[in-house]
Formats: C-alpha cells, sequence, structure tokens
C-alpha cells in the first residue's frame, strides 16, 4: 500500500488515456455509489459484498484515525473499488482538494504481512485513510496558504515535506496502533528486521526510503514503522503528532528541523543509535535460539530475491521451483533433487590452475554449486508462470499465469505444462485462479479462485476448466493455499478467521478447523505421503516448519530459525523442502522429516511480535448504516478552470478553458475560448469523450474567426486570409489487449463549413479509419516491439480546389 503522490495530469489520467484508464478503472463497468457522511465510494457491481462491509466501517475508521492523527480532511474522501491485478494493494491520493481512496479487494496471502488483520477491508481502509489524514494537514503559514489558492488540486505542507518512510512508516503505525494487528503486531516485520540486522544488511538512512536490494522498498513501511515506535518510546506517543504540527506551522521549517526541535537530534543521526539497539536485539535472540539448538536444516540451494514455493516430485527425484529476479521475469525450473556432481571440466580446470601455481589457495565451496535445469518454462512475453504442483503421473506440472484480459486487466488462469515435451495446455480463462493442487485421479484440482473481492476454495476440471465451489470465501474469510490429502477425500487450506490464519479440512462433511482460535496463525499446509499434516506455525514469534496427524494435534516442530521458514514440501522420499529467508532472497533447504522433536522456543520482547491480543470479531470499528446504492450515471463532476495569455508578432490572444471529469473517467468534457487580435483566432471549442461502454465515442465542434489582415505591418497579408470557421468531429474507438500486445481501432469524421470575407462559403469533409497494432516480445534479457499503423481517409476539399481526395 502506497500513497501515490502525482503530477495533475496524472491525477486527471482517466480523462487523458482510454487504454490507461480501462486498466485502472474499467468506466464502462456497472458502476454503482454509495454514500456516508464522509465518504463517496464507487464501485463496479460484481464488489458490492465486499464494498459495503467496508464501507459501513468508514465513519468509524475516520474517527479513529482522527484521534489518533489529530486532524481529518477538510474535503469528502472519494473512494474507488477496482481489481485490475488480482493482487492486494490499496493507494492514498491525498490532495488537499479532492482527496481519493483507491482500493484493490483482492485478499492478501498470511506471508504478506498485511494478511495479519481480522479483515483485509478493515486494514485497508486505516492505512490509506491514514495516509490521507496525515497528509491533508493544512498550513498555517499565511504565505503557503495564499499560494494554496492557486494550486487546482493542493499539496500539504507534511506531504510535500516528507520522505517516503514517514510517509508509509507513519500509516503502517497507526495501522497496528488501531487495530492491534497488522504489520507492527505480525511476524514478518520483525523477522525481517532481525534476519537483515543479523547480517549487517540493514539499510542506512538513505536507503529507508528505498533501494533497489531484496525487499528494499518494503523497508519504508517496516522500518519506518518501527523507527517510530522507537522514538514514541523514547520521547511519548504525542510527540508524533507534535512533529506533523511543526511542519505545518506557520513558521516555515523542513522536516529535520521540525523532527530536531521535537527529539533532539536529525533523523539520520537518531536512525544510527536506532540500528545499533536493534541489531544488539537480534544478536540477543539469535543467542537464545542458539542456545535452545538451532535446526536450519540442509542448505540445497543459494538463490536470491523471491524464489517460489518448491513443488517435490511423486517419486522425490524431482524438484520444480519458481525463480525470480529484480530486472527478469520469472521461470519455472526442474532440478534432479540428488546433489549436483562435480563435472570432469571444473576438475580439470582446478588442476591446471594448480599446476600452473602450487601456492595459489583454491576457492572454499561455502554454498552447493549451482543446480543444472533439466526442465525450464520460461515467461509468455514477460508474465511469469507460477505455484508448479506436480500431477500424479510425475511428468506435468500444474501452474498459474497473469493473462490481460480484452480492457487491459490481468486475472490469474490454470495451465498443465509437460516437462517432457514442454507443451503448455490452459485449462481456464478468466478464472481468477492462483494456486493448484491436483487429486490423485489427475482429473481435477483443487484451487483457489479469487474474485468480487473473496478467495473461494474450488475443484477445476482439468479436461475443461470448469469450477466448482467447495467452501465460499467472503469479505471476512479468505482460503490460502489448498492441498488434497493422499485418499484423495480431503482438501485442506489455510483460512483467514477473524484475525488468525487457522488450518481447515474440507469434504462432504463441510468446513472443519484442525486448531484452536489461540491467536497463532497456521498455514502453508502440505501432506506428507503418510497421511500426516505438514505446515507453518508463528508460534513462539517466529515461522517455523511443523508437522502433526490430520486426526489429532500431535504437533512437533521440524526447524528452528532466526528468520523464516516457510513453504514445506515433500514428495515420495523422507526430506522436507522449504524457503528460508535471508537478506537477498530465499534459498531452498531440507530436512528429515523424522527429525528431533522440537519445542518452541519465545524469543525476547525486541524483535518479538506485540503482545498477541485476543482474537475477536472483526467488528473493531463501529458500523453505519448505509443507504441505497445508486446507479454511477455521469459520476459526481469535478471542474478545472485554465487561463492563459500569449503576445507574439501574429498579434495577441487570451484563452481560458473549463474541464470536467469524473472518478473512473466515464464522461469527459473540456470548452476552450479564445480572444484573439489579428492573426490569432477568436471562438471556443468544445470536446467530450464518453467510456461508460466500449467502444469510446468523442465528440468535438468548434466555431472561429481570424482577422488576418489586420496583422502589423499593415497589407501583410490580404483580406483573402479572413474567414470564419464552424466544424464538428465525430470518432469512436476501441482498445484491445492481449498477452502479446494491444490493438486499438479508431473511425471517425468530421464535416466544417469555411466562411471567407471574400468570396462563397465552401464545405469540406473528412473520414478516416485507423488501426495502430502494437506487438511485443519480452525475453529474460531482451525486449523486441514492433508497431503496424494502418491509416486510411477520404475528404472532399473545398471549391475552387481540389475536389474529392483519398490516401492510405
Amino acid at each position: 500500500m502506497r500513497a501515490a503522490v502525482l503530477a495533475l495530469a496524472l491525477a486527471l489520467g482517466a480523462s487523458a488515456s482510454p487504454l490507461h484508464a480501462q486498466f485502472l478503472w474499467r468506466p464502462d463497468a456497472e458502476w454503482r455509489t454509495i454514500e456516508t457522511e464522509h465518504f463517496v465510494v464507487h464501485y463496479p457491481r460484481e464488489f458490492e459484498e465486499w464494498t459495503r462491509a467496508m464501507a459501513e466501517r468508514l465513519e468509524g475508521v475516520r474517527a479513529a484515525v482522527g484521534g489518533e492523527v489529530g486532524s481529518v480532511p477538510r474535503e469528502r474522501v472519494a473512494v474507488l473499488v477496482t481489481d485490475p491485478m488480482n493482487e492486494s494493494n490499496g493507494s492514498a491520493w491525498p490532495f488537499m482538494e479532492a482527496p481519493a481512496i483507491i482500493v484493490w479487494p483482492t485478499p492478501p496471502d498470511p506471508r504478506s504481512g498485511i494478511g495479519n488483520a481480522r479483515s483485509w477491508g478493515e486494514i485497508l481502509a486505516v492505512h490509506e485513510f491514514a495516509h490521507v489524514a496525515h497528509l491533508t494537514r493544512p498550513t498555517r503559514n499565511p504565505r503557503e496558504a495564499f499560494l494554496m489558492r492557486f494550486s487546482p488540486l493542493g499539496f500539504g505542507p507534511v506531504l510535500r515535506k516528507s520522505p517516503r518512510w514517514v510517509i508509509e512508516g507513519y500509516a503502517t503505525y497507526v495501522e497496528g496502533r488501531l487495530t492491534g494487528t497488522g504489520r507492527p503486531h505480525g511476524v514478518w516485520r520483525p523477522a525481517v528486521l532481525r534476519q537483515w540486522a543479523l547480517e549487517g544488511r540493514l539499510p542506512t538512512y538513505g536507503q529507508l526510503s528505498g533501494w533497489e536490494e531484496f525487499r528494499g522498498g518494503s523497508f519504508a513501511y517496516l522500518g519506518g514503522s518501527a523507527f517510530l515506535e522507537w522514538l514514541a518510546a523514547r520521547r511519548g506517543d504525542s510527540t508524533i503528532v507534535h512533529l506533523w504540527r511543526r511542519m505545518s506551522a506557520r513558521r516555515n521549517r523542513s522536516f529535520d528541523a521540525a523532527f530536531a526541535g521535537v527529539y533532539g537530534d536529525v533523523p539520520r543521526s537518531l536512525y544510527g543509535r536506532f540500528t545499533a539497539e536493534l541489531t544488539g536485539q537480534a544478536l540477543e535472540i539469535e543467542r537464545e535460539l542458539k542456545k535452545a539448538g538451532l535446526v536450519e536444516g540442509t542448505l540445497v540451494q543459494r538463490l536470491a530475491w523471491s524464489t517460489g514455493d518448491p513443488a517435490i516430485s511423486p517419486d522425490g527425484q524431482r524438484i520444480a521451483v519458481v525463480l525470480r529476479g529484480r530486472e527478469t521475469p520469472p521461470r519455472v525450473v526442474v532440478w534432479n533433487t540428488a546433489d549436483e556432481p562435480d563435472d570432469s571440466a571444473r576438475i580439470r580446470a582446478r588442476e591446471r590452475a594448480r599446476r600452473r601455481d602450487p601456492q595459489d589457495v583454491p576457492d572454499v565451496q561455502f554454498y552447493p554449486r549451482p543446480r543444472r535445469a533439466v526442465a525450464t518454462l520460461r515467461a509468455e512475453n514477460g508474465y511469469g508462470y507460477d505455484v508448479p504442483r506436480w500431477m500424479p503421473d510425475g511428468q506435468q506440472l500444474l501452474v498459474t499465469r497473469a493473462v490481460p484480459l480484452s480492457d487491459g486487466a490481468l486475472r490469474y488462469d490454470l495451465f498443465e505444462w509437460n516437462t517432457k515435451t514442454k507443451h503448455v495446455r490452459r485449462i481456464t480463462r478468466g478464472a481468477g485462479i492462483r494456486a493448484a493442487d491436483p487429486y490423485p485421479d489427475g482429473r481435477s484440482a483443487a484451487a483457489l479462485r479469487c474474485a468480487r473481492g473473496s478467495c473461494d476454495l474450488v475443484r477445476v476440471s482439468l479436461a475443461d476448466g470448469a469450477v466448482t465451489v467447495l467452501a465460499a470465501g467472503s469479505p471476512l474469510r479468505a482460503f490460502y493455499r489448498p492441498r488434497v490429502a493422499p485418499d484423495g477425500r480431503t482438501v485442506v487450506a489455510a483460512v483467514s478467521d477473524s484475525g488468525q490464519w487457522r488450518l481447515a479440512s474440507v469434504n462432504e462433511a463441510g468446513l472443519h478447523f484442525l486448531d484452536a482460535r489461540d491467536g497463532v496463525n497456521r498455514f502453508d499446509p502440505e501432506f506428507a505421503p503418510d497421511g500426516r499434516l505438514l505446515y507453518v506455525s508463528e508460534a513462539g514469534g517466529v515461522p517455523n516448519v511443523a508437522v502433526r496427524s490430520l486426526a489429532a494435534d500431535s504437533a512437533r516442530q521440524l526447524t528452528r530459525v532466526t528468520g523464516v521458514a516457510i513453504a514445506p514440501s515433500v514428495g515420495g522420499g523422507r526430506d522436507v523442502y522449504f524457503l528460508s529467508l535471508h537478506a537477498q532472497g530465499l534459498d531452498v533447504r531440507r530436512i528429515p522429516l523424522d527429525g528431533a522433536r522440537l519445542l518452541p522456543v519465545a524469543i525476547g520482547p525486541g524483535l518479538a511480535p506485540a503482545a498477541q491480543r485476543p482474537v475477536v470479531a472483526a467488528d473493531t470499528f463501529p458500523r453505519s448504516t448505509l443507504g441505497t446504492p445508486r446507479t454511477y450515471g455521469v459520476g459526481p463532476r469535478e471542474y478545472r478552470f485554465l487561463a492563459g495569455y500569449a503576445i507574439g508578432a501574429d498579434g495577441k490572444e487570451g484563452t481560458a478553458a473549463l474541464a470536467s471529469t469524473d472518478k473512473v473517467g466515464r464522461l469527459t468534457w473540456i470548452a476552450q475560448g479564445s480572444l484573439g487580435s489579428e492573426w490569432r483566432p477568436r471562438g471556443g471549442a468544445v470536446a467530450m469523450a464518453w467510456r461508460g461502454f466500449r467502444p469510446t465515442i468523442e465528440l468535438e465542434g468548434l466555431a472561429l474567426s481570424r482577422d488576418a489582415s489586420r496583422q502589423r505591418p499593415a497589407g501583410f497579408t490580404s483580406t483573402l486570409d479572413d474567414l470564419d470557421l464552424r466544424g464538428v468531429d465525430l470518432a469512436t474507438s476501441l482498445d484491445v489487449s492481449w498477452t502479446g500486445g494491444y490493438l486499438r481501432g479508431e473511425l471517425g469524421g468530421g464535416a466544417q463549413q469555411i466562411r471567407p470575407r471574400i468570396g462563397d462559403r465552401s464545405m469540406r469533409g473528412l473520414g478516416f479509419a485507423n488501426a495502430n497494432a502494437n506487438f511485443v516480445q519480452r525475453g529474460e534479457k531482451r525486449l523486441l516491439s514492433e508497431r503496424l499503423q494502418l491509416h486510411g481517409a477520404a475528404g472532399r476539399a473545398p471549391a475552387g480546389g481540389s475536389g474529392g481526395w483519398m490516401r492510405g
């Protein structure tokens, strides 16, 4: 979740680019509007259940956030619900005169940090409205307030002066303060800070707002919120608000000056002390865990960036995993599980080097040699495949991939990849399938379907892609990572349940939770061949791999790590493969399934999550009664006035324009007027675009006069150049996207009447058709694009001209 601070042109971007507008907002959807006292919420009808669940708590969120932040926006806040990428996200647009929040309703997973919440809508509303309340605090400086009147939308002083870590860190701080959940109360923030501290890779103050390392962008949220908590613990909670009051004061101060006046030194210096204490706490926790006995498993492959979940083949001989990089698209690779042998070429090279320089010391092999892929599934035009799961035959893999819809939005679909023939078969279309695990018969798979703001547990036919709901999700309940039992009778998945992720089985008898509501998150289920259930438990404050029987909770912990152990997988063998977090990415490790029995170790309070609060229903904030939704129509109108004046050798000209748009860009129009002298025109034009359906309709009319003969020096032009012009244009356009590019088609025409001051009136007309096709081929290290444009036009020239004409 991020505060998007963009230029005014981008704020009106929905009216500037039809394709961009359809991708983000889908103005042709069946939009509806529901209002509260301080919010206007716009949403496509398909998200009505999720939207109402969020909207009825917005007034409660506003009251709580206002009390914490010390200010609320003066204007009503517009909230837009949209789902362009089938992902969990949100953004705040903290304009002083038109604040807005954009929310993506697809719920997060338990590993994301933001998945640690009673409901996605609740924590999303708190975080994004905290941005708006924080960043729209008005200035008390008279000069700034005067200049602000001339800004069409306006940015407040806190927004203009704050670094990114302050903007994101404070919203995350408020998220934890008001909900008792979120990143400040989960295990993921302390795990990242602890592991980076132990490896000496915490960001510098200059890097805190973001840098290009693994998870570098997330430290504005994680490190920023932890730093603010550290400052509040030293000087008191109220000092955070004192900082915002000093930044917006009558006396103009920079962020560093406002900060130093509250905390006694500039932020760079105090951040150094904060990281020193944080590292000391991390080392103390490491000593505690080492004393109990670290069990980190055997390193299988040292990897960088966000490695995908490993999948072990049924015979235990092969492992499939998704490899990602900072600048390369994801790819699925298949390795042999056996250790990589030392090849003869490498042996000969070492021997030659030894003979040339017997006193040289060869490299120590600290990590396993890079494994050679026996099969690779590369990204399709930059859209990588993900979440591989082996079919019972041990040859084919189920994978998912984001696929563009015709309007540019993304939805995940299910595919089948044959590792022997390299053939990829698409199974579903636009279904929102996020993960799939095959049944033993290989005819169907248990999967997630994320749509309309909920993630359902479903069964997908692998023959025709037909989807059957096994257990429906809701705005307050989502499923994650389903796994089919070896007997095919039961599916186990992680389920968000009022602030806790729990394991649940689904069969003919319905849904049954396997663990208690004790506040400990458990997720990432995986069946061993003998029917035992592997999973990840956050007991003790560190995510570790554990195992239990399906029938009874006889759990024992398999790993004991300082960071994170997640994504267990086991095939026909007796080893459990999992992912282990380090400061540059996620490694693949393995550990025996029948290893020593471990007990959770409760780590010290320094970098442990905050004390777990009792699990309560997801009604933390008071609910308000909502009115009846209404159709969006042309939407609430927003108006912008622009004026200008120009002077030159060809004359003088004053211009004025009034533009109007709505939140989703369904109807936009602009009226322009000009009062010019000499060669400069006098007159006006009106243009509009309607995107309430596809294709888009655009209409423009104009009327102008020109007295060119009055240009100085006298006689420079003749009265033959004086004329009046009237005209109208009409055009329609349609954009269609697919994985390899997009196509834009346009069709239109226009007519104009020319009225010269000397001579007869005449008409001229124009009709045109355009097709613009853009093709893209994205590889791992290359990008090729081709653009094909076809243009045809026909018209009638004025009398005395060349008559009719055509061109292409």
